[in-house]
């Protein structure tokens, strides 16, 4: 394992137990057995730590998601095996990391899915990226919404955001395609 790995999977660890807030590099480089100054090597504090972790996830079920249903499942199942690393990011001072990391990787997959459906649902290219956009932003505020209720538990987080994707492809969806296909007129 690599020493930059060791370091992801020691926060993640802490993280089950502690506040961001109150894991330091010194307690961190204990956990993994190396120097501050390998810690700083390759990060230059806590945050830099977790924009790598977030730079450098994979979500494989998000890579084989094929429909925008599938996708935003992928999310929800991985953000449920990762929950209390996220939550505690988002009730972080570096709570526009996870944000982000939805939102950029959510409107990358959506704009795929929704550009190999462009015959179906009739939108252009720039319509694709347009719904696909707001689509994101408004899922990864959602998702946001909910990791930011400190009462929230894995289970409950799980039924909220299942009911949230079900109403939100039925109704939310269509409209957004439906303004982007307007506004391209």
């Amino acid at each position: 394992m690599t020493t930059e790995a060791k370091f992801k999977y020691a926060l993640k660890e802490m993280m089950l137990t502690l506040p961001l807030e109150q894991i330091n590099v010194t307690s961190l480089c204990a956990k993994c057995g190396c120097h501050r100054q390998t810690f700083y090597y390759h990060y230059q504090d806590i945050y830099d730590l977790i924009a790598a972790i977030f730079l450098n996830e994979d979500l494989n079920a998000l890579d084989r998601a094929k429909t925008v249903k599938d996708a935003l499942y992928a999310f929800l199942s991985y953000f449920k095996e990762n929950f209390v690393f996220f939550r505690s990011t988002y009730i972080s001072a570096a709570h526009d990391l996870p944000d982000d990391f939805i939102y950029g990787k959510l409107m990358s997959k959506l704009l795929t899915i929704l550009s190999s459906e462009k015959k179906l649902n009739g939108l252009k290219i720039e319509g694709c990226r347009t719904a696909s956009r707001r689509y994101a932003r408004i899922v990864s505020d959602e998702f946001g919404y909910c990791f930011k209720d400190i009462k929230i538990t894995p289970e409950k987080f799980q039924k909220e955001m299942s009911r949230f994707i079900e109403s939100s492809i039925a109704v939310l969806l269509p409209t957004i395609v439906g303004m982007s296909k307007e506004e391209a007129k």
